[in-house]
C-alpha cells in the first residue's frame, strides 16, 4: 500500500464519518506509509533516560509508568489557549475511538510545562476535562526540562499582555508517540486528526503488541 493511497483511505473515510480503519490481522504499515498519519518514526527508537516527576493524582511518575502499552504524550500547559486543548481533544476522541471499537487504548499523558500555575489539583481536573483515563504529570520546572529534553521538546515563558497570568508558555507543538518499552518511537506532528491517531494507534500496534 503506498502513501498516497493511505492518505486517500482516511480522506474518503473521514468524509464517510467512519471513525477507524479496520486493521485486519498481520495489516502491517512501512515507515513511509506511517507518514500519511503525520507521524515520524525514528530509525530506531531512543531511550528515554530515568526520571521521576509526579503524577498528579498522587504518586510518582518513572519510567516504569511507560511500560506495558503504547503512550501517547504531549507537553502543554492547562491555562494553553489554543494547541493543548486542541491536541488534548483530539487524543480524548481518538481514545474513545478505539474504546468503541473495542481496542486497548494508547495512554494519553499531558506533562506541564508551567509546573508553577499547573498545581496537582488543577492539572488533573484539567486532563479529566478530556478523559478520565488520562494522565497528568509535574515536578520541578529543571526536572520537568530534562525530560523534555529527552524528547526534544522545549519551552519557555514569555510575557504576553493578552494573558491574564501576563506570561505564556512557548513550547512544541508535537505528540510524543512512547512504545510499549518505554522508548521514544517517534512524533505526531499538527495537524491533528482523531481517525487518524486511533488508526495510527493500530498500526503501532501491530508491528508491537502492547503486554502485560
Amino acid at each position: 500500500m503506498k502513501v498516497a493511497v493511505v492518505a486517500l483511505l482516511l480522506a474518503v473515510l473521514i468524509g464517510a464519518g467512519v471513525a477507524v480503519v479496520y486493521l485486519g490481522p498481520g495489516t502491517r504499515f512501512s515507515d513511509d506509509e506511517l507518514k500519511a498519519f503525520n507521524f515520524r518514526p525514528y530509525p530506531q527508537p531512543r531511550d528515554v533516560g530515568d526520571f521521576l516527576l509526579d503524577d498528579a493524582a498522587g504518586g510518582v511518575f518513572g519510567p516504569r509508568r511507560l511500560h506495558g502499552r503504547w503512550s501517547f504524550m504531549f507537553f502543554g500547559f492547562a491555562n494553553c489557549p489554543d494547541v493543548c486543548p486542541l491536541a488534548m481533544s483530539v487524543l480524548g476522541e481518538a481514545e474513545r475511538m478505539l474504546v468503541a471499537s473495542g481496542d486497548e487504548p494508547f495512554q494519553g499523558i499531558l506533562v506541564t510545562v508551567d509546573p508553577e500555575q499547573d498545581t496537582a489539583s488543577v492539572l488533573l481536573e484539567y486532563v479529566r476535562t478530556f478523559s478520565d483515563d488520562f494522565v497528568g504529570v509535574t515536578g520541578s520546572v529543571p526536572d520537568i526540562r530534562t525530560f523534555a529534553r529527552s524528547f526534544h521538546a522545549g519551552f519557555s515563558k514569555e510575557p504576553s499582555e493578552d494573558s491574564e497570568l501576563g506570561y505564556t508558555m512557548n513550547h512544541s507543538g508535537r505528540i510524543a508517540v512512547v512504545d510499549p518499552s518505554g522508548r521514544h518511537y517517534g512524533n505526531v506532528s499538527s495537524p491533528f486528526d482523531a481517525t487518524r491517531l486511533a488508526t495510527l494507534h493500530r498500526a503501532l500496534n501491530s508491528r508491537i503488541p502492547a503486554r502485560d
